[in-house]
């Protein structure tokens, strides 16, 4: 009796180990990271093969600028970035503290990540921290140089013109697109697939001061989507919501469209 016991709980030991290892191994795609090591293992949770393959067939620059508005934004919003979780904390220590910025990191590691490159991270957080430096010297100068700041503001806004124009252009009226949508009041967002009907100027939400003073004369672009497909049909009611759509168009701003070949 004594030996069948022993068995018995021997037996019954083994189970639960077996089933702790599945409950470790088995991958929570819900979990939020804390750091960057930890971040590239939940992406590969994420990703599909045929995703990794994409991002991998690549260029590092290209994959960069397709993920901003859409991986990266999902990133920024699901992680907590913008919220100064976890994650955001382990990037303010390392003195990166925008979001973008952040997510830039994430992106880019992510890319080397799946090629077995060095991630290189001081190199990113030294091009981040030098971008910020510039950006405070140029507004200084703005705020005391009257003559530079009216050159620099007409520069810009010729250049966003130019910039808004071609982008226009790329996207045809009947041209298939993909892009993200606010799906509640505080920016979570979800994607959708439409096609271009039309165009419009807008004047931009909130103005845009420099540190002059004067202010951004620009205008957004906005596309009109008809509506073809919810990636995430679930939350089909919730986009028509808030975004009041009586029928199964919408405006779009023109950074946030993405192609579909």
């Amino acid at each position: 009796m004594k030996n069948h016991g022993l068995k018995l709980l021997i037996i019954l030991l083994l189970g639960l180990f077996i089933l702790i290892g599945l409950i470790v191994q088995k991958p929570d795609k819900m979990y939020k990271p804390k750091n960057l090591v930890e971040a590239m293992s939940q992406l590969d949770v994420l990703l599909a093969k045929e995703d990794k393959k994409n991002i991998f067939d690549m260029t590092e620059n290209d994959y960069i600028t397709n993920s901003h508005f859409s991986l990266g934004i999902w990133i920024r919003n699901n992680w907590g970035l913008w919220g100064g979780q976890e994650l955001a904390k382990y990037f303010n220590r390392l003195g990166i503290y925008h979001p973008d910025d952040m997510s830039g990191i994430i992106l880019r590691s992510y890319y080397r990540h799946i090629h077995n490159q060095d991630y290189k991270l001081e190199e990113q957080i030294k091009y981040y921290k030098d971008f910020w430096k510039k950006s405070q010297e140029l507004g200084q100068r703005l705020k005391t140089d009257t003559a530079f700041a009216r050159q620099e503001r007409l520069k810009f806004e010729e250049y966003i013109r130019e910039k808004r124009e071609k982008q226009k252009q790329s996207f045809p009226i009947g041209s298939k697109i993909k892009t993200w949508v606010d799906y509640n009041s505080v920016g979570n967002r979800t994607e959708i697939i439409g096609t271009v009907l039309e165009w419009r100027y807008v004047d931009e939400k909130g103005k845009r001061l420099l540190p002059d003073g004067t202010y951004f004369k620009l205008k957004d672009v906005e596309a009109k989507i008809k509506v073809t497909a919810f990636i995430y049909k679930k939350m089909k009611n919730r986009v028509e919501k808030q975004n009041q759509m009586t029928t199964d168009e919408l405006w779009v701003n023109i950074e946030e469209l993405r192609k579909i070949e």
